[in-house]
């Protein structure tokens, strides 16, 4: 395989807010954990059914652990959104397209690693809410709001990849 031409793809101002956004609200839901941690009970809801409804409870230590993955993930995303040569795509990458290729793709990962980040800081939040008993469980929206942000962004990429290859 020929090596493919490295560009670096800047950030838009957009992208910054967004980056900016999803970190400031990961750190909020830490210091909520922490400000709420007196009164969060032993048990925390770890698991989530279809309709939003906590259907498994583990130590009140786990509640650490949403925050946690949320920017684990958003670390390791923003590491590899650096690299957009490494990346499998479904189109041939040549010179001519490269630039386009790599700005679809690194703005997907982006996009991605902002809304799963949200996503986690949000569900840090209710559960605590929801340990308390002062929520029920996460509202309706959510999942199939978040599953379509999500998908959704995956197969705008994939079209506008096939498009303009």
């Amino acid at each position: 395989m020929k090596e493919r031409p490295r560009i670096k793809i800047e950030k838009s101002f957009v992208q910054k807010g967004f980056d900016v956004a999803a970190i400031t609200f990961l750190l909020l839901s830490i210091v909520y954990i922490s400000l709420e941690w007196g009164s969060i009970p032993n048990q925390v809801p770890i698991h989530f059914n279809a309709s939003g409804i906590a259907d498994n409870w583990g130590p009140k230590g786990t509640i650490i652990l949403l925050p946690t993955m949320g920017a684990f993930l958003w670390g390791g995303l923003t590491i590899l959104e650096r690299f957009p040569h490494k990346y499998n795509y479904i189109v041939k990458i040549t010179d001519g397209n490269a630039a386009l290729q790599y700005r679809s793709a690194v703005v997907l990962m982006r996009f991605l690693k902002n809304t799963i980040a949200l996503f986690f800081s949000y569900v840090t939040v209710e559960s605590v809410q929801m340990a308390k008993g002062i929520e029920e469980g996460l509202s309706g929206w959510v999942m199939p709001l978040f599953l379509t942000m999500i998908f959704g962004a995956i197969i705008l990429y994939i079209v506008h990849s096939i498009k303009w290859r």
